[in-house]
């Protein structure tokens, strides 16, 4: 009878198991699917933005995570971001990509240096396209109109924000911006070996081959997720009937 219960209780720990082994797999294939995903999305807005430099921005993306300490997914939709943002204010292509670029750099490395997390760093700086400067402050900057008018007429602007275009508006406040976070810049690769910055490359890494494992099982399941839809479709006619 003892034995026969041992059994059992064996029995039913190895089930617990493998339940358990199987819903980790599952969860793990869902969170690779959706890095993959998101991928694909950044992708695109890449590509519309930077018709002509989706290389020079995937290479830029892909070295991302050793330099500033982003991953790829964060480096491409900053840069598309920050670069149709630039693109709005009538900035050619290639301006858009020396400022998105240059941007997103500053990002990874205004969140090692204070501390914050990469999307809090790369709201602070979308400042420099929406004017508003609340949120520059908390990383020291204070982005007034006469701290802008003081920079300019000392830099050779030779009149102030009242006397500008938007465009040029912008283009102060990214020199005024970049200026400003001298100390910052560079930060990540200078702190690259410390404990925090480790921990975050590892997870980057970690996301990165997620992604890569995402983008495959996307691939492979896309024409079972079109079957799918399109028996789906066919029984709501069916049902309707």
């Amino acid at each position: 009878s003892t034995n026969s219960m041992r059994n059992s209780f064996v029995g039913l720990v190895k089930k617990i198991g493998l339940a358990y082994l199987g819903k980790q797999l599952l969860d793990f294939g869902k969170s690779c699917v959706q890095l993959g995903s998101d991928l694909q999305e950044v992708q695109g807005v890449v590509n519309v933005v930077f018709t002509t430099m989706t290389d020079k921005v995937d290479k830029f993306a892909k070295s991302a995570a050793a330099s500033f300490g982003l991953s790829e997914t964060m480096a491409k939709k900053y840069i598309g971001l920050y670069g149709a943002m630039a693109e709005s204010f009538g900035f050619t292509e290639e301006q858009a990509y020396n400022m998105s670029t240059a941007l997103t750099g500053l990002a990874g490395d205004v969140a090692s240096f204070y501390n914050i997390t990469q999307d809090e760093a790369y709201t602070k700086l979308k400042s420099v396209f929406s004017g508003e400067t609340e949120t520059l402050k908390d990383i020291g900057i204070v982005m007034t109109q006469a701290a802008l008018d003081q920079y300019a007429l000392a830099n050779g602007y030779n009149r102030t924000t009242s006397e500008m275009t938007e465009q040029e508006k912008v283009a102060l406040r990214y020199r005024f911006v970049m200026d400003q976070l001298t100390n910052a810049q560079g930060d990540f690769a200078r702190t690259t070996d410390n404990w925090a910055n480790q921990v975050r490359i590892l997870k980057l890494q970690f996301d990165s081959l997620k992604a890569t494992i995402g983008q495959g099982l996307i691939l492979a399941l896309t024409p079972a997720i079109k079957a799918l839809n399109w028996l789906i479709a066919k029984l709501q006619v069916a049902a309707k009937a």
